[in-house]
């Protein structure tokens, strides 16, 4: 006889391994994250990336959709998934011509689902996740009349992350879930003035200055979704999608220095004198509502012994965010609101075969096209992406066992910007994801 024990050691190492990387320092240079709480990161499971993007409307037996908590009732088996992606993004701005190149190491989710009822088609995720990120480092120089020149460096690291639990329930072709948990993040800038003095007449002891501020914020979150299921036939169906993040409003803390300062031997800022030092400066931070709805058409296949399978999905969804009424200690910012749509679809040759490797392998490809929240030039950012994927069969599903191993891949191309922006982003993105069943989390004992 079998019996059946969590091994907590492989989740908190999990856990440790995500929380170091979103914390974890890089090289990126996104100037566009300077405004709002930064560039929003690309929230869906690998296998949504790999169909440009489409969530809504998904169930997966084999992975954790959180983008719609809605599909936890689809869980079969105790599932473990995480996600790792690799950027490539290459800055272009048009005056002055200039160009910037970065690769980035950044992950993307961990998450625990469990069927906390087959009987009753409950189901039940946990996880973290990041939600946007801050970085950016940006240098202008003028010329001042009898000081020469100063140089002006912007700087800012943070982001917005989000501890997740959530639960869908499934009653015949309706699923409705909840998500909640709390969202937690900090952003911090800095404005530093660099005072040159080199042809001046006469000498004059500027001083380099600086403007920080740390501003960190945290609220427990809520949100819903829904996906209805309508048999078509035998082999086929429809099934409607619809997730709602509603609006937030952050208690914030802030921290403000102004200064003057000097650079040490080893290159770290040293105070001279402080203007101001203010610290736990309360305010709000308001975060706006997210809509999304899709439909996707599905076909199925049986094998002998009755079991069903996807063999093909196609689906399309919208999203909005009202970005417009976002407020960062009361003040609006240079937003409009985004809107994405995402076209995408997977096929499998032959779920159920034995012989033939590649007939088992699920192919994936998507394209999503939209309008950034971000306008920073008051032209807008339009955007677009192309993605392909695929899911690779670690190890084939066994019924007895509920054992399965499944690396999920996505690769994606888009751009941010076009012609009537100044700066525009393109960007190549590799995504990995692992789903393992419970079997890799227990240990055997025999009676």
């Amino acid at each position: 006889m079998r019996l059946v024990s969590t091994t907590k050691r492989t989740i908190k190492i999990g856990f440790i391994l995500v929380l170091g990387s979103l914390t974890a320092s890089s090289q990126e240079n996104s100037p566009f994250s300077r405004y709002g709480l930064g560039d929003i990161f690309p929230g869906q499971h690998v296998i949504s990336r790999g169909m440009g993007g489409l969530s809504a409307p998904y169930v997966d037996a084999q992975s954790i959709n959180f983008y719609n908590p809605a599909s936890y009732s689809g869980l079969k088996v105790v599932t473990f998934d995480v996600g790792v992606g690799i950027d490539n993004q290459t800055l272009r701005q048009q005056s002055p011509v200039q160009k910037f190149t970065s690769i980035n190491f950044t992950p993307s989710y961990i998450a625990f689902g469990v069927p906390f009822s087959k009987k009753h088609n409950i189901g039940l995720a946990f996880g973290l996740r990041p939600v946007t990120k801050i970085s950016y480092s940006i240098q202008e120089t003028k010329r001042l009349t009898g000081i020469d020149s100063t140089a002006n460096l912007y700087e800012g690291t943070g982001g917005l992350n989000e501890l997740f639990v959530g639960m869908g329930k499934r009653w015949k072709g309706l699923s409705i879930g909840f998500n909640t948990g709390y969202r937690f993040g900090r952003k911090e800038t800095n404005s530093r003035v660099f005072i040159f003095n080199t042809d001046s007449s006469s000498y004059i002891p500027y001083s380099n200055s600086n403007a920080g501020t740390v501003t960190t914020f945290g609220k427990v979150f809520l949100n819903g979704g829904m996906q209805y299921e309508q048999r078509l036939g035998t082999n086929s169906a429809l099934r409607l999608g619809v997730n709602a993040n509603f609006q937030q409003s952050f208690k914030a803390s802030q921290d403000r220095v102004r200064e003057t300062f000097f650079y040490d031997v080893n290159g770290n800022p040293v105070r001279l004198d402080s203007v101001a030092d203010v610290k736990e400066v309360r305010g709000t931070i308001i975060t706006p509502a997210t809509y999304t709805a899709g439909i996707m058409f599905i076909r199925t296949v049986q094998d002998r012994l009755g079991n069903r399978s996807d063999k093909a999905s196609f689906g399309i969804e919208y999203e909005t965010s009202e970005w417009s009424k976002f407020r960062f200690y009361d003040a609006p910012d240079q937003l409009v609101n985004r809107y994405e749509v995402h076209i995408g679809g997977q096929f499998t040759p032959d779920p159920f075969s034995v012989t033939n490797y590649g007939n088992r392998i699920t192919y994936r490809a998507g394209v999503n096209f939209g309008r950034d929240y971000i306008n920073a030039d008051r032209n807008e950012l339009k955007t677009f992406g192309a993605t392909v994927g695929a899911a690779l069969p670690v190890r084939k599903w066994r019924s007895f066992d509920n054992q399965f191993t499944m690396l999920n891949a996505a690769f994606e191309y888009g751009r941010r910007g076009s012609s009537v922006n100044n700066i525009t982003e393109n960007y190549f993105r590799v995504s990995f994801g692992f789903s393992l069943s419970d079997i890799w989390f227990v240990k055997r004992k025999y009676d």
